[in-house]
């Protein structure tokens, strides 16, 4: 009498068991296509958050508890609305500031971009008065992402570079030590945090 009602019950469980394992086909395959996916999220941000403007899609780009390594920014906290309060401050800046992706690297959760910004400098930025000079910089921002959002970005940039295409000699208070290590920091930092990720 056991046997007949027991068959059911091991039927449903090897249901179940293909069923798992289509999911995590499903999931393998998801991962397979994740770095194009994320790509096309860190571009996103870098156009319609950085070169445009609009601050809105932060929120849907960006993690809440998102972590940003700028050396150039030692005080820059982590948050999407903290993230959304820089751009906008550095736009404040050069309010016709636009980025120029130069290459993409995409692998596994992070993506690697090469980026050139350009923009006039016709607001405070960093202590520095408006020059009205149009200043050119690239740099390298690397960004690791989960949930199909921007978790934690690294970027190096060089701020000498800039100062001395607005005509200004000496670093800001407080930045200069920021600038000359920037390099390393942004090295040691990535470093690290993709060692505790894999």
């Amino acid at each position: 009498m056991s046997s007949p009602n027991m068959q059911p019950n091991e039927s449903s469980r090897n249901m179940q068991s293909t069923e798992s394992s289509r999911n995590t086909q499903r999931a393998e395959s998801s991962r397979d296509m994740q770095p194009t996916d994320n790509k096309q999220i860190v571009q996103r941000f870098m156009d319609e958050c950085w070169s445009r403007g609009n601050l809105n899609a932060v929120s849907e780009l960006v993690a809440n508890d998102c972590r940003y390594h700028d050396p150039v920014f030692p005080s820059l906290t982590s948050g999407a609305e903290n993230i959304k309060n820089h751009i906008q401050n550095c736009r404040n800046g050069f309010p016709d500031l636009t980025f120029t992706i130069d290459d993409t690297i995409a692998e596994r959760n992070e993506v690697v971009v090469h980026w050139t910004g350009t923009g006039t400098h016709k607001g405070q930025f960093l202590g520095m008065p408006p020059t009205n000079k149009k200043a050119t910089v690239d740099g390298i921002s690397i960004n690791r992402l989960e949930g199909s959002k921007i978790a934690e970005v690294w970027s190096t940039w060089n701020l000498m570079t800039m100062m001395e295409q607005l005509g200004i000699a000496m670093a800001p208070e407080g930045q200069s030590n920021a600038t000359q290590g920037q390099s390393g920091a942004i090295q040691g930092q990535s470093g690290a945090n993709r060692d505790e990720i894999r």
